[in-house]
């Protein structure tokens, strides 16, 4: 009986989320990077308390300064360098003076929390400036596409036909099975995509290692986030969105696949493959 109220929970965050986020990657430009940086600082503060309470307190208004630079040296990288370094030494110098016994974890929490996720966010960045903004726009739709749709599938696989678990001591609820119907949902999406999208960026074989990245990278950026859960010892990175968690629960996927997208991307052009 309570799964129907959950599915409903997630189809109406869904419906409201959804179309906000591909308004703003349909936009491009400073009006996705900068609604990025604040999907970023989210997650951040998710992040924040899941690692409090695991007794390492970080430095919140630091590690999202920090963050803001890490995001921006996906569109100026000269500039957002030299802030980060700015921010970087303000932290390290200004921890030397701290009176705390175990400041040393305390400082690598919060350079930890203002690096990683802005990083791996700002792959998405990079991945929606690829190309021109048509071809930048149609990439990171897809991959969008590819990763709700092996959520969903996974989801749905893991559930009706899941019998053997993928990853136990992280994750015991995911399942072989739901893994294999997300890595070939991912697959069905792509090729909707190359369907109905005219003069589609991508020739067949540079698109199917695109799914296969996607396929791949998205579980472990889920596996990773419930591994942090699972430290934490809580269920979802926050309430924000019913049915869903929190942001990062939405984002997990993405910030694995996106950067590595990116990267797959930026060696098929360093090498006249695309």
């Amino acid at each position: 009986m309570k799964t129907v109220p959950e599915l409903a929970k997630r189809i109406i965050s869904a419906a409201i989320a959804a179309p906000v986020f591909l308004y703003a990657t349909w936009l491009g430009g400073w009006y996705f990077t900068v609604g990025m940086i604040l999907v970023t600082i989210v997650i951040q503060i998710e992040i924040i308390a899941m690692l409090s309470r695991q007794e390492l307190h970080t430095r919140k208004v630091m590690s999202v300064l920090l963050g803001i630079p890490v995001v921006l040296m996906a569109v100026i990288p000269g500039t957002a360098w030299m802030i980060f370094l700015a921010l970087l030494l303000l932290i390290m110098v200004t921890e030397i003076f701290r009176d705390h016994n175990e400041g040393w974890k305390h400082l690598l929490a919060t350079i930890h929390v203002g690096v990683m996720i802005p990083a791996l966010v700002s792959g998405l960045v990079v991945l929606r400036n690829f190309g021109d903004d048509r071809i930048g726009f149609v990439l990171t739709l897809t991959l969008l596409v590819m990763v709700w749709t092996n959520d969903t599938l996974a989801f749905f696989g893991g559930k009706t036909m899941g019998k053997h678990k993928l990853a136990p001591k992280i994750s015991p609820a995911k399942t072989i099975e739901g893994f294999v119907w997300g890595f070939f949902g991912g697959f069905l999406a792509l090729a909707l995509c190359m369907y109905f999208i005219s003069d589609y960026p991508l020739s067949v074989g540079a698109a199917i290692p695109f799914a296969v990245i996607t396929g791949l990278l998205g579980p472990a950026g889920d596996l990773s986030e419930s591994k942090l859960k699972r430290a934490s010892g809580i269920k979802d990175s926050s309430g924000l969105m019913p049915g869903h968690g929190g942001l990062y629960d939405r984002f997990d996927a993405i910030l694995f696949s996106a950067p590595a997208a990116a990267i797959y991307f930026f060696v098929l052009y360093h090498f006249s493959l695309l």
